[in-house]
């Protein structure tokens, strides 16, 4: 027994031994890989340091001797990949391939870093010698040569994300079972961030088309300004109350000036030949059969409001006295606006003196609405021009936000995003490839297409003066399968907690519920006239037609209503149910401040998985999901059973 031991673990030496012998190269390789891989981790740690220094062109020559260096790096692993032993162990290979995913995500990330720093090296070429300054300050050639430099990198940030995609796909085919399973959570958060960091650069890359168009590079571009006031809702943001037009140039605001949108109403409202038939409701609940600029948002889909709202603006100007207004340049676009995008530009750029008062983030809404109704009576300014005062406002705005330093346009960035989030700038642009990007930004506030199930509650407030400011509303919409169908429910209640003032009155809202094409009211409950309105839009995109539900709301101060619609959804979202899948979307109303959002959904059979974009998520057992939270964005769920 001893003998035949010593034997066994003689032939065991020897097979350790020869297996060592032929795998030398490979042992050499991986030592080799190795020390390669630190001295490119150093190398990327060095070009980090830099970039956050401002130091590009040292940056980019760190990041590209790592991305040199992983590259030879694979190149070993590639022949460890083709050893006779390591190609017959599963296990082996498996480790092996893992290291290459590894190494080619960092090799990937060094090439993006470096790309990123040559774009940073160009700007810093333009703007040598000038650390924060402000565009404004700028000479216009050195702006013409940012905007040039922005307009020509769309290029170079498409390979930037094409590589933080494929750096997050290698990532994903590692193992976490193995060789890397202990950096299981370091590699979760990892994917997180190049997630994150490739969505955002998918932003920066559909900025870089539209911030020059915006900022009248190549050709000087001209935009009509739409100031909605949310106090005084309207389908999409707010009352028309203010007009501007906009010329820029070469980075530069040639021209702004603003009006009332009354100063083109009234000349055109005496010629009795002007005469454009309103929205039914419009002309029941306002009492007025003729249809002016005022009231031209009155489609919640930004799109067809944007192309009406041009329409009425050209037609209109034809009858006005001004030069200024009858021989306005045609658009490039429109951009929409609500108080509260101003109220946050404030927040960065101070407090404004304009007129003796002070706007500041706190004051504004308030104080500006003081202004314009009650105010200039006792400043003996006229009721033509009392809103002059906004133009004003908005000029000192614009350049104070010109003479930023280039350190705050992070801020300003971030207030940019979260305001086109929560829909408190929308934009429209009459060139097609430029609609196509805004679209593809979120920017563009058209009704959404989509496949499945759809809700867009729309209030519009008719003659109610600002009582949208005093509505405390929440928003419910619940499903569940019954009677061989999906049942829907949308409840909507509202609280007058204003009074009878300038300001406010009882509340009035004509209110649209906008459903997925083909949904069959079963009723509706709390419209105060009894009227229910039903049809259906497709808003010149029949991919996003829709079935609407209407009817009229009157709320006095103090108390209380509740509005619903029930509904049988269409068959085709009750056949994907059946199959497996369940999908909604949630479009908010711009301006429309709905403080809660609740989500209820109910199905026959368990829900396995879900993605969502929801805050809160309360319950999700079962067939049962439910949410609640303000509704400041659109929000969306997909379910398979």
């Amino acid at each position: 027994m001893n003998r035949y031991l010593r034997y066994l673990i003689l032939t065991i030496s020897a097979a350790l031994l020869l297996f060592v012998v032929l795998n030398f190269s490979s042992a050499m390789n991986l030592v080799k890989v190795y020390s390669i891989s630190t001295s490119a981790k150093a190398n990327l740690q060095k070009s980090l340091e830099l970039l956050q220094a401002n130091n590009f062109a040292e940056a980019a020559v760190y990041s590209g001797d790592a991305a040199d260096s992983l590259a030879l790096a694979f190149g070993r692993l590639e022949a460890i990949e083709g050893n006779f032993w390591v190609k017959r162990s599963n296990s082996l290979l498996t480790q092996v391939n893992d290291l290459e995913y590894m190494i080619k995500t960092a090799q990937v990330l060094a090439k993006s870093l470096s790309a990123g720093a040559i774009i940073g090296e160009k700007v810093n070429a333009v703007l040598q010698d000038k650390p924060g300054v402000s565009f404004s300050d700028l000479k216009v050639e050195d702006k013409t040569a940012v905007l040039k430099l922005i307009y020509e990198s769309v290029p170079d940030l498409n390979g930037i994300k094409a590589n933080l995609d494929l750096t997050l796909m290698d990532l994903k085919k590692v193992d976490n079972s193995g060789f890397f399973g202990p950096l299981q959570k370091q590699m979760t958060l990892a994917k997180d961030e190049l997630q994150t960091g490739a969505e955002l650069m998918s932003k920066t890359i559909t900025l870089s088309q539209l911030l020059p168009v915006l900022a009248g590079y190549p050709n000087s571009s001209n935009y009509l300004v739409l100031l909605q006031n949310s106090d005084e809702l309207r389908p999409t943001g707010g009352f028309l109350g203010t007009l501007g037009v906009m010329q820029t140039k070469l980075g530069d605001l040639v021209n702004f000036r603003t009006s009332d949108a009354y100063h083109l109403d009234m000349p055109a409202s005496l010629d009795p030949n002007f005469k454009v038939a309103s929205p039914v409701p419009i002309a029941k609940y306002l009492s007025t059969d003729r249809w002016f600029l005022r009231d031209s948002n009155w489609s919640p889909d930004w799109p067809t409001s944007a192309q009406k709202i041009q329409w009425f603006y050209d037609a209109e100007a034809k009858y006005n006295s001004d030069p200024a207004i009858k021989n306005t340049p045609k658009f490039d676009g429109v951009v929409a606006i609500t108080p509260r995008l101003v109220t946050d530009l404030l927040y960065i750029v101070g407090p404004i003196t304009v007129g003796g008062r002070e706007y500041n983030k706190d004051n504004f809404t308030n104080l500006l609405q003081y202004e314009v109704e009650m105010a200039y009576r006792d400043k003996g300014v006229s009721e033509w021009d009392r809103k002059k005062v906004i133009g004003d406002i908005l000029k000192e705005l614009k350049t104070r936000l010109f003479a930023l330093p280039t350190d705050r346009y992070l801020d300003l960035m971030g207030a940019l995003n979260i305001n086109i989030e929560k829909k408190n700038i929308l934009f429209y642009f009459n060139d097609p490839q430029a609609q196509i990007t805004a679209r593809s930004l979120n920017w563009g506030g058209e009704i959404k297409s989509v496949t499945g199930d759809y809700l867009m509650l729309i209030d519009a407030n008719l003659a109610a003066f600002k009582t949208d400011r005093v509505m405390e509303k929440n928003l419910s919409y619940s499903i569940e399968q019954k009677d061989g169908g999906a049942v829907a429910k949308v409840v909507m209640t509202y609280k007058h907690t204003g009074g009878f003032d300038w300001k406010t009155t009882r509340y009035r809202s004509y209110v649209r519920v906008y459903v997925p094409l083909g949904s069959e009211l079963i009723k509706a409950e709390g419209i105060s006239d009894g009227l229910v309105t039903k049809g259906e839009e497709d808003f010149g995109r029949p991919e996003a037609a829709k079935t609407y539900f209407g009817g009229f709301v009157s709320i006095e101060p103090g108390k209380s209503d509740t509005l619903s619609f029930e509904y049988r959804l269409p068959q085709a979202i009750t056949t994907a149910i059946d199959s497996g899948t369940y999908s909604l979307y949630l479009q908010k109303q711009p301006g429309n401040n709905i403080g809660s959002l609740n989500t209820s959904l109910r199905f026959s059979n368990n829900i396995k998985n879900y993605s969502d974009n929801f805050v809160s998520v309360n319950q999700s057992t079962g067939g049962f999901f439910s949410a609640a939270e303000a509704f400041e964005a659109d929000r969306f769920i997909n379910v398979s059973f």
